[in-house]
């Protein structure tokens, strides 16, 4: 029973290398202006000043001579921006234009075209070891797909386990903070991961939908640590035993594997 309900998050049988790539077009000095171009919905800048120490560890983050996915670029960005930005609000917004044109020149999306569909991003700093972030979007049901389309796969308990795209409700939030020199996130809430999950054999489990509970990122390297269970959602959307849903509950997935969208 346990092999029917600890489902693959990303798979890596079908991994390609170009995600990682930066295009022509990239410049880490751009970057950087767009970072300390960056104000909160009050135009109140993030940063008066210059700050070395991000200045290093984004350039090291960006640096194109080590492998690292987008999705790690993108968390470990949030997160040295909450932790070096000079702005006394331990809650904010952030003004949509200038994340916007970060979000695109740091190409911490496969997608292109995918922030443009971001209304606002809340960040609270309360605990400032742990900030967390709240992403809007323009619809209630948003996807963005997984390597460039073609997903993730892997044969795993008797069938071809695919992950196509990720699903966001409208929104999506998590936590961030700093594991050793790995950067986490967690607390995730309104994602799923969606594709064909489940099991053949002594009996025929189907999954569509899988809720990520958090992701370590490995510095250095286009590994991450995830941790997942079946999302509460499979259950509203597709017809299961009421058996399956108990087990669900408790138990989780826990992989060390490539990882990028």
């Amino acid at each position: 029973m346990l092999l029917l309900v600890t489902i693959p998050v990303f798979a890596s049988g079908s991994r390609s290398g170009s995600s990682v790539t930066k295009s022509m077009e990239f410049s880490i000095n751009q970057v950087l202006d767009d970072v300390y171009l960056l104000v909160d919905t009050e135009k109140v800048k993030l940063f008066k000043e210059k700050n070395s120490e991000m200045d290093k560890d984004l350039r090291e983050l960006f640096d194109v001579s080590i492998l690292r996915s987008k999705l790690e670029q993108f968390y470990t960005m949030l997160f040295y921006i909450s932790k070096h930005t000079s702005i006394e609000k331990d809650v904010l917004f952030l003004d949509r234009e200038s994340t916007i044109k970060l979000l695109i020149s740091s190409e911490v999306f496969t997608n292109r075209e995918f922030p443009r569909r971001i209304t606002k991003v809340h960040l609270t700093r309360h605990n400032r070891e742990k900030p967390s972030y709240k992403v809007f979007f323009d619809s209630d049901r948003v996807e963005l797909d997984l390597n460039r389309g073609d997903g993730y796969g892997i044969s795993r308990v008797g069938m071809r386990q695919e992950a196509t795209s990720l699903v966001f409700y409208g929104s999506f939030s998590f936590h961030l903070r700093k594991k050793g020199k790995n950067v986490e996130a967690f607390n995730f809430e309104d994602v799923d991961l969606y594709g064909n999950f489940g099991s053949r054999g002594f009996v025929n489990v189907d999954i569509n939908y899988v809720a990520v509970k958090s992701v370590e990122f490995h510095k250095g390297s286009e590994m991450a640590l995830v941790k997942a269970k079946v999302s509460r959602r499979e259950f509203e959307i597709n017809e299961h035993t009421w058996l399956l849903a108990l087990l669900t509950k408790f138990v989780t997935d826990k992989s060390l594997q490539p990882l990028d969208w």
